[in-house]
């Protein structure tokens, strides 16, 4: 019988050993794995849920809006202020000169409208 020279009895113990070592770092990385799965599943469901949230919360403000913007709202809102107007009637507008441009009948040159589009849902909360 042919003897084993200690530096195949080291080599093959080496082998052994990486397989083993291979084997454990990759059953290792592949908990890890599954763990940033599931914590990228949750953070995705709770995106999800927050996006449909606001999704939601932008169709009352629509359904709002239009309900406001209906003829016969804005009617009741100017209906003991408004008259027909005379046949020879003059209306006189104050004009005023702005930075930006000419503006008519403005109350306060700093005036500002707030347009629902630059509306920041997540701070309001």
């Amino acid at each position: 019988m042919k003897e084993t020279s200690p530096y195949n009895r080291i080599h093959v113990y080496l082998t052994v050993v990486m397989m083993i070592l291979i084997t454990v770092c990759s059953a290792f990385m592949i908990v890890w794995t599954q763990q940033q799965i599931t914590r990228s599943a949750q953070r995705s469901q709770s995106l999800e849920s927050d996006m449909a949230e606001t999704v939601r919360k932008l169709r009352y403000l629509d359904e709002r809006i239009a309900a406001i913007h209906q003829p016969v709202v804005l009617q009741g809102k100017v209906a003991g202020t408004l008259r027909p107007s005379v046949e020879r009637q003059v209306v006189w507008v104050q004009e005023r000169k702005l930075p930006e441009g000419r503006a008519y009948a403005v109350s306060d040159p700093y005036e500002a409208t707030i347009d629902l589009a630059f509306v920041d849902l997540e701070s309001a909360q």
